[in-house]
């Protein structure tokens, strides 16, 4: 309604705008709003201040009325026309007003509402400053400030229309800036005109004010700002500060009368917020603590039950494989435990699929558990690799390896594995010293033998190992290949030979052969006995089988086996051939075993003594020998060519790469140094012969 009168007197008057004030209220009717908040700038105790050249101001006793525009007019009949249109311009005047409470009550209203529905988002401060600047109509940007007690200093949690990575680096103090002077003083300050602003802004310090600056996105200063205290129950918690950059705006005393009120609101709400979520993180560390004391109780559950079962099993006596058992029935985990050497003592289904990483027991971690006796996680391409030792008597027995993803690494699990582990060097300790003394007993026996011990004392020890003094018994030495334990500390040489005793004992037990197996300083031996009743011929026939079986193995082992004896007094003899088949393997290392009963040639070397086998070579070979001396010649070569290949020429010709003429000539002045006929099977016997024993005893 009020926007067709001023329209209507526009048109009658010619004017381009028309401006209304009454009185009593300084309350403003403008057909141009912008231009009237200009107006309000004005002295309101006497008549306004002309705007411009073409302003006309009527002053009537109850309201004034400005004309605006360049258009003529009569003055008189203008100001009769006001007279009598008094009661209108008045009636006008109450409408607007209370229009204008209306709608600052629907504002009011509206944004409490809002703020109230958002009081416990957690983005509530963006809420807050956004709602307030859609409140006031002339408002297009504003900070929202809150004071930080433990620096003393107001900082900006929320804006709306600022450069965010800027303004959060602001920190006022009380008294710096407007924002500032408004937390000190407690009061609300509004600011219209652009200088005026400026002017007071040029107190903050050169940091905040640089951080201002950047903040800003179009040009550096609003033409007006209003900034209200936030204050809860007499204390001030912060400050709200509102600006518009709009081109000549000015906020009015009712914009800051909105902002104040809105700012009451605001600080319950904020307070309220705060304590929200303070409650909110209380309970949320509240339910952290409970689940993490449910977890911890679980756990400490779950470890108890397992202990007691571990606990249980060792009482028991159940073994290793039982405790192994039980723990991946507890753990979901694969996992695997090997032994020093890396050979997979027990392996869970999914542990048999993975791998460890190349050079396992040179890597920097491992070498750590081993040095430390702790356990280490190693990054593996599927998830962690977790290393746990597994403590002997005097060493690291092996390792227990754990495959876990990176989301399912549960300390819980770990402390499992630690016990589990614990227990199992506990348990492998107990068997190890078990074995230790069952071998000691065994090589007590050996060495009772070989040392001439009385009878009866051999009976007794016997008996106790289960064997009878009057059956048939053979030897079988061992001794792990020089090159295979290169670099090996103690502890992994002795898994070695343990493993190698290991083997023998299986051997055995595949074809039910009765013996003792146990190690000395010297060798891995097996002690094999066969009954009495069966015979040697039996005995025989049944170590056949087994030398063909020791010469499987996987072990770096020299095997030599000596003959058949009678009675457990004469085992040394055995024993004494065996050695020498250890001794002729150094010589010959393509072969892993050698048995004194099919030794063959090597027999014959066996059972002479060096000074023998020397002047056997001399006496058949010593003219050749001296006759490559003297001329440096390559008759020795050729006759070895000629040995090894049973007098195949071509074959011969072809090893020296000589011509056949050449061949013929040499294996002539052969025959003629040695005054031997290589036709001759005996005297070419004799060649043969000799020659193996010049390879025995010169390591060729």
């Amino acid at each position: 309604m009020q926007d067709d009168i001023l329209t209507a007197m526009k048109e009658r008057f010619g004017q381009q705008a028309i401006h209304i004030r009454e009185k009593a209220t300084d309350h403003i009717l403008s057909s141009e709003p912008s231009i009237a908040c200009c107006m309000a700038k004005a002295d309101s105790s006497g008549p306004w201040e002309r705007l411009s050249e073409s302003e006309v101001v009527f002053d009537l006793d109850d309201f004034q009325v400005a004309l605006v525009g360049p258009a003529s007019y009569n003055a008189e009949e203008a100001l009769q026309y006001f007279e009598e249109h008094t009661p209108w311009i008045l009636f006008l005047l109450e409408h607007d007003r209370k229009q204008q409470d209306d709608d600052f009550l629907y504002l009011l209203m509206h944004t409490a509402k809002t703020l109230a529905s958002k009081m416990y988002d957690e983005n509530i401060l963006e809420v807050v400053i956004r709602s307030v600047v859609e409140a006031i109509t002339a408002a297009d940007t504003g900070f929202l400030f809150l004071y930080d007690e433990q620096i003393d200093k107001l900082l900006v949690r929320s804006a709306v229309g600022f450069r965010k990575e800027s303004y959060q680096k602001t920190r006022l103090k009380a008294g710096e800036g407007v924002s500032g002077q408004v937390f000190a003083n407690e009061e609300p300050m509004i600011i219209n005109g652009e200088a005026e602003i400026r002017g007071a802004m040029e107190g903050m310090s050169p940091a905040n004010y640089r951080y201002y600056l950047a903040s800003t996105e179009d040009r550096p200063f609003p033409d007006c700002m209003m900034s209200v205290p936030l204050r809860f129950q007499n204390e001030t918690i912060g400050v709200l500060t509102i600006d518009s950059f709009q081109v000549h705006a000015a906020f009015t005393k009712r914009d800051l009368l909105l902002l104040e009120t809105l700012a009451d609101h605001v600080a319950i709400v904020i307070t309220h917020s705060r304590l929200y979520q303070q409650e909110k993180r209380k309970r949320e560390e509240f339910q952290r603590t409970l689940h993490a004391l449910r977890k911890e109780h679980e756990m400490m559950q779950r470890t108890t039950d397992f202990h007691n079962r571990l606990t249980n099993i060792a009482a028991r006596g159940e073994g290793a494989e039982a405790i192994v058992d039980t723990l991946m029935r507890t753990v979901a985990h694969p996992f695997a435990i090997y032994d020093s050497l890396l050979h997979p003592f027990y392996e869970t289904e999914g542990a048999a699929e993975k791998s460890l990483p190349e050079n396992f027991l040179s890597h920097d971690r491992v070498r750590y558990v081993i040095k430390t006796n702790k356990w280490q996680v190693i990054p593996a391409e599927d998830g962690n690799l977790i290393v746990l030792p597994i403590m002997g008597a005097e060493a690291v027995w092996g390792f227990l390896c754990v495959w876990a993803a990176d989301d399912q690494l549960a300390e819980n699990d770990i402390v499992l594995f630690e016990y589990g582990a614990t227990v199992l060097s506990l348990e492998l300790t107990k068997e190890e010293a078990v074995k230790e003394a069952e071998m000691n007993a065994k090589g007590e026996l050996v060495e009772g033998i070989l040392t001439g011990e009385s009878r009866e004392t051999l009976e007794v020890q016997a008996a106790n190992l289960g064997l009878s003094t009057s059956d048939y018994y053979v030897m079988v030495l061992g001794r792990l290949k020089p090159g295979s334990v290169e670099g090996l500390m103690p502890s992994h040489i002795k898994m070695q030979k343990r493993e190698a005793v290991q083997f023998l004992e299986e051997e055995l037990s595949k074809r039910g052969i009765r013996g003792i197996t146990s190690m000395n300083r010297s060798y891995i031996f097996a002690m094999v006995s066969f009954s009495e009743a069966e015979g040697k011929a039996s005995a025989r026939d049944q170590m056949k089988s087994l030398v063909a079986g020791l010469e499987n193995t996987a072990v770096p082992l020299h095997i030599g086996v000596g003959r058949v004896h009678k009675n457990i007094t004469n085992v040394n003899k055995s024993y004494t051939d065996a050695e020498k088949c250890l001794e002729l393997l150094e010589n010959n290392p393509g072969q892993n075993v050698i048995s004194f009963v099919n030794a063959g040639i090597y027999r014959f070397l066996l059972q002479h003594s060096e000074e023998e086998l020397d002047l056997f070579i001399d006496d058949i070979l010593g003219p050749l020998l001296n006759y490559d001396q003297k001329k440096n010649g390559e008759l020795m070569k050729t006759l070895a060519a000629y040995v090894t290949h049973d007098k195949d020429l071509k074959k011969v010709t072809q090893e020296l790469n000589i011509h056949h003429n050449t061949l013929y000539y040499r294996i002539s002045r052969i025959q003629e140094i040695l005054e031997l006929d290589a036709g001759n099977m005996d005297e070419w016997f004799n060649i043969q012969l000799a020659y193996h024993v010049y390879k025995y005893r010169n390591n060729q």
